[in-house]
């Protein structure tokens, strides 16, 4: 029988944000929360909403995994359009739960096949990988030739982000090594790194924001092959900070395809509206 492969991915990706022109993409919201107000339905409020509220409040936001029944009630919906398998492609399981829900979920569910995939790694990477997954389901490619892929590009892609106040990533806890960096916790700035296993850590501080950025840019510098890569740029609507790294990235990395990105609602809560990233995927 041949495989109808979908993609369905969560709301720590961008996803939402772009006209990729997939219809076998789908997604399941991870919802956001203010107090006792949710956002959620990004594919339909996108973040705007979501980020006006958090400029308005001094709560520390926090995220939902999606439940059990949420994701039986995905896969179902899936199969009713006469899909035969999912490719789930979530946040990295060192950063939420979505994973394990997800396994729990696919057993609940009869006639159509799960594979939950171990993505270790979110935002924009997740992004690329759902878009190359879902090319290569439309071109014919089995589940196994599409998870193969989509781990190896994985592994050649890096995350970085610095953000410009460091209470939101001590408060929630995102940050794995974060007794390294609250000594210091209003006086540098971290670079912090998704690394390969999919937790963010802190690899180093710089005494400034705009320091801190073009240290991204140094490090993507020593990585990124502009042949085969495509730059990330994920800001948190600071059209300054947006202006500032473009001038570095121009200055040290010219010539390079480069996409940009808000960075999604979901991220934004643990991280704090003066946050930016930068990354890279290589195909």
């Amino acid at each position: 029988m041949k495989q109808n492969i979908a993609i369905l991915t969560d709301s720590s990706s961008a996803i939402y944000q772009i006209n990729h022109g997939y219809d076998n993409i789908f997604m399941i919201d991870l919802p956001c929360f203010i107090g006792e107000e949710i956002y959620t339905d990004f594919m339909k409020n996108k973040d705007e909403q979501f980020y006006r509220a958090m400029g308005e409040t001094d709560l520390v936001p926090k995220t939902s995994q999606p439940s059990v029944i949420e994701l039986q009630e995905k896969y179902e919906q899936i199969k009713s359009l006469g899909y035969t398998n999912i490719i789930f492609l979530p946040i990295s399981k060192e950063l939420s739960g979505t994973f394990a829900m997800g396994h729990q979920s696919r057993d609940l569910v009869e006639g159509i096949e799960v594979e939950v995939v171990d993505t270790q790694t979110t935002s924009t990477i997740l992004t690329s990988l759902s878009i190359e997954a879902a090319r290569m389901a439309k071109a014919g490619a089995s589940v196994k030739e599409i998870v193969d892929r989509v781990l190896a590009i994985k592994k050649r892609s890096v995350y970085y982000v610095t953000v410009n106040n460091l209470t939101h990533l001590v408060k929630n806890g995102r940050l794995s090594n974060a007794k390294s960096v609250i000594a210091n916790l209003f006086r540098i700035k971290p670079i912090i790194i998704l690394n390969q296993e999919g937790k963010l850590v802190s690899i180093g501080t710089v005494r400034t924001h705009k320091g801190a950025m073009r240290e991204l840019v140094n490090k993507i510098k020593q990585e990124f092959d502009p042949a085969t890569g495509v730059l990330h740029i994920a800001h948190s609507g600071v059209i300054e900070d947006l202006e500032f790294i473009k001038s570095v990235i121009a200055e040290e990395i010219p010539g390079c395809k480069t996409e940009e990105f808000v960075i999604p609602s979901t991220i934004i809560a643990h991280l704090g509206l003066s946050s930016i990233g930068l990354g890279y995927v290589h195909y």
